[in-house]
């Protein structure tokens, strides 16, 4: 399987949970970002290499993954799968969701996903998908 196969699938499953999905493709290397709820619900990054240290995904799911499954960094967590896992990817980000419209109620997240679509100009590169 391939970035984009993998992405296709992402993109499939998350929206049968009523996620709202941007992507956006990388133009030097094969990877798919995903952002998820216009990123209250964080970002899927999909490659077939290492990232870049300064750069933050929430889930992240590497071609051939082999190193710690769980990093944490600068009171951020990040959590790493193989292509292989796919389904264990999307369990975890529906578990996110959950937990988040649990922390904070379903109408607070809404609200926080308004205002990130207003806010960010990162939804100007992302194109939405659903």
């Amino acid at each position: 399987m391939n970035e984009k196969q993998i992405a296709k699938i992402l993109i499939d499953e998350l929206s049968k949970f009523q996620f709202v999905i941007h992507r956006y493709d990388a133009v030097t290397t094969n990877s798919i970002y995903l952002k998820l709820d216009f990123g209250v619900c964080c970002g899927i990054r999909i490659a077939d290499h290492s990232g870049k240290k300064k750069y933050h995904y929430r889930f992240n799911i590497v071609k051939g993954y082999n190193g710690d499954k769980v990093i944490y960094s600068k009171n951020l967590i990040s959590y790493f799968y193989t292509f292989e896992q796919i389904s264990q990817l999307i369990e975890d980000v529906i578990r996110e969701k959950t937990m988040k419209i649990q922390k904070y109620g379903l109408n607070n997240y809404k609200k926080y996903m308004e205002r990130e679509k207003e806010d960010n100009e990162l939804f100007q590169r992302f194109k939405q998908i659903n």
